[in-house]
């Protein structure tokens, strides 16, 4: 009985050891170096002035809803 969920474990495990592959790979070739520069946020060259997000109003969330809805 148990014998017809094998492929299904097999599969899974298949899976999670790719997953922990490129997971491991990528912090080993990855690069390591931080500098300022490359923490600033990028925005068209320039330097960012206030903050990234902005207050939504709700109406514009009902209409999206509805669009999509009714889409």
């Amino acid at each position: 009985m148990l014998l017809e969920y094998v492929a299904i474990a097999v599969l899974i495990v298949i899976t999670v050891l790719v997953a922990v592959i490129a997971i491991i790979l990528g912090t080993i070739f990855g690069p390591k170096r931080q500098s300022g520069k490359k923490m600033m946020p990028y925005e068209s060259g320039m330097n960012p002035i206030g903050s990234g997000t902005r207050r939504m109003p709700v109406r514009f969330y009902l209409i999206a809803v509805l669009f999509i809805l009714f889409d």
